[in-house]
C-alpha cells in the first residue's frame, strides 16, 4: 500500500514579492496536511509556513512504514533560492543524507502546475527546506556578492544566466541549534512569525558564510555507502549523548567500525574530528542555555562539564567572552 498526502489547492505556499500591492496588507499563513494511515502504523505531516511574500519554510516530518507519495499544489511563476536541511532519513530525489544540507538556485521561472515526489518507507524523515524569492535573495546579498563563489556570484550579476546551481554542503554545529530552535519554536501569531522570519535568516547567513569558506564535501572519498551511514550514526549519537558522551572506542563499536575508520570517516565528511565537532556543539547549546537565563553552573554541568572553571575557559577560547558577560549583554 502507498500513502498520500495531497496539498489543497488553496495552498499559497510561496506567494511573490509582486503579488502584494500598495493597498494590501499581507497576513501570514500556516498549511498543514497531516497523514492518514488506515493501518495507524504510520504518521507524519508536511507544515509550510508563509512568513511574508517572497520567503516560506516547509517542514516534513515522517514516520513510515510504506511509500509515501506527495501531490503538491500549483505555484506561481517564481524563480527562487531554496535551502534544504536533512535532520533525519534520506531525502526524496537528492542524494543528501542526514547532516546535510544543500543550496539551490533554479532559474526556471515556469509556473509549476504541481507535481509529485515519493518518499520510501524508513523510520523517520525529519527535512527543512527555506525558499526566498531570488529578488529578495538578490537585495539582501547585493552588497557582499563579491565574497560568494565565482560561479555562484555569476547568477546572481546575470553573467551566466542559463546555469542552475546546486551545491551539497555539512550542517555545523550552529546550524543544528537553529535548526532545533525552529522546529521547537515557543510561540504563537506575530511572535512566532517574527522569530522563525529572524531563524531562516539566521540560517541563511551561516549557511552563505560557510558557501564562502568551506570547499564542497570530498566526492572522492573511499568510503562505502554503508560506512557513511555508520558515522552519520556516530554523529547522532553523540549529539544526543553530548553530556556523556561514550568513549571513542566505544562510539565505533556501536556503529561497527574500527576507530581508525570513524576517525578518518568523520574528518572527510564533517570537516573535523568526532569530539572538535562535540564540543562546537556543546558550547552552542552552552549559548542557548545562558540565553535561556540559567546560572553558568547549571550549564557547565549540563554540557558535560564537571569543572566549572574549565568550562569558562572553553567557552572564552571559543567565543572571545566570559560566559557570564555574553549572558548579561545577551538578555532580553
Amino acid at each position: 500500500m502507498t500513502l498520500l498526502i495531497k496539498e489543497s489547492a488553496d495552498c499559497d505556499r510561496s506567494l511573490p514579492l509582486k503579488s502584494l500591492d500598495n493597498q494590501s496588507r499581507f497576513q501570514p499563513k500556516t498549511y498543514e496536511f497531516q497523514l492518514h494511515d488506515p493501518k495507524g502504523i504510520s504518521h507524519g505531516r508536511r507544515l509550510w509556513f508563509q512568513l511574508r511574500p517572497g520567503i516560506s519554510l516547509l517542514v516534513e516530518d515522517y514516520k513510515l512504514q510504506e511509500n509515501l507519495v506527495v501531490e503538491t499544489s500549483p505555484t506561481q511563476s517564481c524563480t527562487s533560492l531554496e535551502l534544504g536541511f536533512s535532520i533525519f532519513g534520506h531525502s526524496c530525489g537528492i542524494n543528501i543524507n542526514s547532516g546535510q544540507n544543500f543550496i539551490s538556485l533554479d532559474l526556471d521561472t515556469d509556473a509549476d502546475e504541481g507535481n509529485t515526489k515519493e518518499w520510501q518507507a524508513q523510520e523517520r524523515i525529519l527535512k527543512l527546506d527555506i525558499h526566498i524569492e531570488y529578488s529578495l535573495f538578490e537585495s539582501l546579498v547585493l552588497s557582499a556578492n563579491d565574497k560568494l563563489p565565482d560561479n555562484f556570484r555569476n547568477i546572481i550579476d546575470k553573467t551566466n544566466i542559463d546555469t542552475n546551481y546546486f551545491q551539497v554542503g555539512r550542517t555545523t554545529p550552529q546550524m543544528q541549534t537553529i535548526l532545533q530552535q525552529i522546529l521547537t519554536c515557543p510561540y504563537q501569531g506575530l511572535t512566532r512569525q517574527l522569530y522563525l522570519e529572524g531563524k531562516v535568516l539566521e540560517l541563511m547567513a551561516l549557511r552563505l558564510e560557510d558557501l564562502q569558506d568551506s570547499k564542497p564535501l570530498n566526492s572522492t572519498t573511499n568510503l562505502k555507502s554503508e560506512q557513511i551511514d555508520s558515522i552519520y550514526q556516530a554523529r547522532d549519537i553523540i549529539i544526543n549523548n553530548f553530556s556523556n558522551p561514550p568513549s571513542l572506542l566505544a562510539l565505533a563499536r556501536q556503529v561497527n567500525l574500527n576507530d581508525c575508520t570513524l576517525k578518518k570517516g568523520f574528518q572527510q565528511i564533517f570537516g573535523t574530528t568526532v569530539f572538535g565537532y562535540l564540543h562546537d556543539y556543546r558550547m552552542e547549546r552552552a549559548k542557548e542555555l545562558l540565553l535561556e537565563k540559567n546560572t553558568i553552573n547549571q550549564v557547565a554541568q549540563t554540557v558535560g562539564y564537571s569543572s566549572y572553571s574549565a568550562f569558562m575557559t572553553a567557552f572564552r577560547k571559543k567565543f572571545g567572552i566570559n560566559p557570564s558577560v555574553y549572558s548579561r549583554k545577551n538578555s532580553v
